[in-house]
């Protein structure tokens, strides 16, 4: 019988352990702009809760009512929400949060990939299969740019670069249309808004160091067109 009973416990503590593991707190600093607060942000198996004395920004989301979040490096979270900002024409609201202790891990990314219901936007790059192609690229930005590398694989496309906070991680169906204006530059429509703009996609547009081959270009618009068949 105590055997028995030492086997119930188990299973019990065993039913709890992964529950415990899967809940995440970090110690952050919410930016509102020109001022801040900090408190705790909590990532739980059916929402995410910002704590924090300031109760007028302390909030509760369950992933449903988060349009996007965003994991922006290492240290950066946006939480892209359905609140208006009347003082801004009707844009989202977004909160902005620093993690003041501690970095993001590619753990949380796997985990919210498979609680959020819109695509997650990443900088948080997760250990994944050897890519099928790899491009030298450089992605232009609205001034300058920076250097890295694309790596096309089966299941997504990653770009990586120094500049850890433009690095990205993006699922086929993720990606709403590819496109290249010749030979040498390639176009990733992705469907990005953790900056709250008012349309729904981010271009970004990369210079290619090789000629772009007519093999990866198609692999990559079958992916991309596959996976979002379901919408033509």
């Amino acid at each position: 019988m105590r055997n028995v009973a030492l086997c119930f416990v188990l299973v019990l503590c065993g039913a709890r352990v992964p529950l415990l593991a899967e809940e995440q707190r970090f110690q952050v600093k919410h930016d509102h702009g020109f001022r801040s607060c900090r408190g705790e942000l909590i990532f739980r198996e059916d929402e995410v809760e910002y704590v924090t004395s300031h109760k007028k920004d302390a909030r509760t989301w369950k992933y449903l009512d988060i349009q996007q979040l965003g994991l922006l490096g290492d240290r950066k979270v946006a939480v892209v929400t359905y609140e208006d900002r009347k003082l801004q024409f009707g844009k989202d609201k977004v909160f902005n949060f620093e993690l003041t202790e501690g970095s993001l891990s590619p753990l949380l990314w796997k985990t919210l990939q498979a609680r959020l219901t819109k695509p997650l936007v990443s900088a948080v790059i997760p250990q994944v299969q050897t890519p099928r192609y790899l491009l030298p690229v450089k992605h232009q930005h609205a001034l300058g740019g920076c250097q890295g590398s694309l790596e096309i694989g089966e299941h997504e496309v990653i770009y990586k670069t120094s500049q850890a906070s433009d690095s990205r991680i993006w699922r086929y169906d993720h990606l709403s249309s590819i496109g290249s204006t010749g030979p040498y530059q390639l176009r990733l429509t992705s469907m990005e808004r953790t900056n709250g703009e008012l349309g729904g996609d981010k271009n970004f547009i990369f210079d290619l160091k090789r000629r772009l081959d007519s093999e990866v270009y198609d692999f990559l618009w079958k992916k991309v067109n596959a996976a979002n068949a379901h919408l033509r």
